[in-house]
């Protein structure tokens, strides 16, 4: 039986967020754009949100799978020398938050709040989701022999201003069931798309998620998408979401964010068969009883200098 563990005695607000219906456990979901809808598989369910700030132990990304760190950047986010200086800064945050041998950051996306590529780049993320499956391997060049890991950069671009609106939510890893966690077909939203499989989440009543209001432009928010080390599905990934937050202001300024995807190389050895192990968790199956074919491909903005997004 499941250990159910006790809520921090912390403050929090309510929300919700998009998750699955319980019933498709087991199942691969389509894509729910260019010919597939899952629309009628998701629900929206309440979730109480904790102040990570308020907490006497600051979570780690090694203990909860997230961590906020003073991070202060003065750069210019459209110039293409400051985002070459923000990868190497991003780099440094993820060597020093997980003591790996290298980091290299590959990608980052800009958030507005709002469409700014046909594709729909630009949008906040408002359903519980990791990004990573072990599908995506196929498509990341890595050290052979060597385990990696994937983290998130999160930031505020505007220099100013704390985030106000649309803050990002945790899921705390230790509180997610591998048994939650359902593999869906979608896309990327680059120009030109790119498939990908990633995971939603079915709610539980176990499942802690934390944030940290008013994040202030001098912090950042490193998130692990991705560890090959941890055997645990549920342990390998962070489940996040934007959310509505009950105490913004209704003139408060949309959120303007930035993040960045770096790949970490660790010591550790990678056993052979271990990626084909993984990718064997993942149903082939859809609801209706169809198999899926759907694999990751190339992403095309990953190692650019951000000429598909820039920030509004």
């Amino acid at each position: 039986m499941r250990n159910f563990p006790q809520f921090p005695d912390t403050p929090f607000v309510l929300s919700e967020s998009v998750f699955v219906k319980p019933g498709y456990r087991g199942f691969r979901l389509p894509c729910h754009r260019k010919g597939g809808d899952n629309s009628e598989m998701m629900v929206i369910k309440p979730i109480r949100i904790h102040d990570a700030r308020a907490l006497s132990q600051a979570p780690t990304v090694k203990r909860k799978g997230f961590e906020l760190v003073d991070a202060p950047l003065d750069i210019e986010y459209g110039d293409h020398d400051s985002i070459s200086r923000f990868y190497r800064h991003c780099s440094e945050l993820v060597m020093e938050a997980t003591g790996c041998l290298s980091a290299r950051t590959m990608q980052h996306e800009f958030r507005v709040g709002a469409p700014v590529l046909p594709g729909g780049a630009g949008i906040y993320a408002e359903s519980a989701h990791a990004d990573l499956t072990p599908y995506f391997e196929d498509v990341l060049a890595v050290p052979d022999g060597r385990h990696f890991g994937v983290y998130n950069v999160w930031r505020s671009t505007d220099p100013k201003r704390a985030v106000e609106s649309k803050p990002l939510a945790l899921c705390d890893c230790s509180t997610v069931s591998p048994g939650e966690m359902i593999s869906s077909d979608g896309w990327r939203l680059t120009e030109p798309s790119t498939r990908m499989v990633l995971y939603r989440l079915v709610h539980g009543t176990a499942q802690c998620w934390y944030y940290f209001p008013a994040m202030e432009p001098g912090e950042a928010l490193i998130f692990r998408q991705y560890d090959s080390r941890i055997e645990n599905p549920a342990g390998r990934v962070t489940f996040h979401t934007a959310f509505n937050d009950p105490t913004t202001r209704e003139d408060a300024r949309s959120r303007r964010s930035i993040e960045a995807r770096v790949l970490a190389v660790f010591a550790e050895d990678d056993p052979a068969g271990r990626k084909s192990r993984y990718q064997a968790e993942i149903p082939a199956l859809y609801p209706d009883g169809s198999v899926s074919t759907w694999r990751y491909e190339e992403m095309t903005d990953w190692g650019a200098s951000g000429k598909h997004c820039r920030p509004a």
